[in-house]
């Protein structure tokens, strides 16, 4: 069994920045155990498996190195690029394993996606997380049940550069936490607030540009800064934006890019499927 496989750059104009991620078209359906092989084979923070219901409409997983997650926005842009430029299509939906409907087209230089927004309410965490993070001095701590996230504001763009997380000791201060999002508000006239985010929960250290928390951010920048169109910049040394529309209390438009750099056939005729 061969299977088309791609590297994608999500959240970039350009190669080499952004998010990298796996996209794997399927024939028919593959077990689960062969998805996490090649997610770990290819060793990016998320690849997607896609299988088509027809032409215009895919349903999608998620896989880290070590596990399935439920949403990845940035390999859903991947996935996106990957059929909007190799297939032709003009637009594309996905169904995800928890029935999360997604939908991709193009429109002004971008590829606009629609995401879930995500509430979140009061966190008080405890100090061995703060201080596995570095983190003295914080602002209000927010979290979403929906993703498992946490999201930690800091005073300032120098602040949030500065983090430098103890990986081991952050997984030993929480059993409940997949994902920590450190933010702060810009004080650049280019975007309305940055971000990072770490998942040592699911084996990802820092994930270099992440829609899914987006889906969260959008609504709570928005809330503070009363805008419902904002720009987005997160700052890991890979680097990457979103231009976000918050166009109902449920919905968030993303538009981005995103940038092909690998095309070529997994070849698992030794795999038994």
């Amino acid at each position: 069994m061969k299977i088309q496989t791609y590297i994608v750059d999500a959240f970039t104009d350009k190669a080499f920045s952004g998010n990298p991620a796996g996209v794997c078209l399927l024939d028919k359906n593959i077990d689960i155990e062969t998805m996490q092989d090649i997610a770990a084979e290819l060793n990016l923070s998320e690849t997607a498996f896609l299988i088509s219901n027809n032409k215009n409409h895919y349903s999608i997983r998620y896989f880290t190195p070590t596990t399935e997650v439920d949403f990845c926005g940035h390999a859903t842009l991947a996935s996106s690029k990957v059929i909007l430029d190799k297939l032709g299509n003009e637009n594309v939906n996905f169904t995800t394993l928890k029935e999360l409907e997604l939908n991709a087209t193009r429109e002004d230089g971008y590829i606009k996606i629609k995401f879930p927004l995500y509430e979140t309410i009061d966190y008080n965490p405890n100090e061995a997380l703060f201080d596995a993070f570095g983190i003295e001095k914080s602002m209000p701590t927010r979290f979403s049940r929906d993703l498992d996230m946490l999201i930690i504001e800091v005073d300032n763009k120098q602040a949030l550069l500065d983090i430098e997380p103890n990986f081991q000791r952050a997984i030993e201060s929480s059993q409940t936490i997949k994902e920590v999002v450190v933010t702060t508000k810009s004080d650049d006239e280019d975007y309305d607030f940055y971000s990072r985010c770490f998942c040592p929960w699911i084996g990802i250290n820092e994930d270099p540009v992440t829609g899914a928390s987006h889906s969260v951010l959008a609504k709570y920048w928005g809330d503070i800064l009363q805008k419902k169109e904002m720009s987005a910049f997160q700052l890991s040394s890979r680097g990457g934006f979103l231009k976000l529309h918050l166009i109902s209390d449920k919905e968030l438009e993303v538009r981005s890019n995103a940038q092909i750099v690998f095309e070529g056939e997994m070849n698992l005729k030794n795999k038994c499927l």
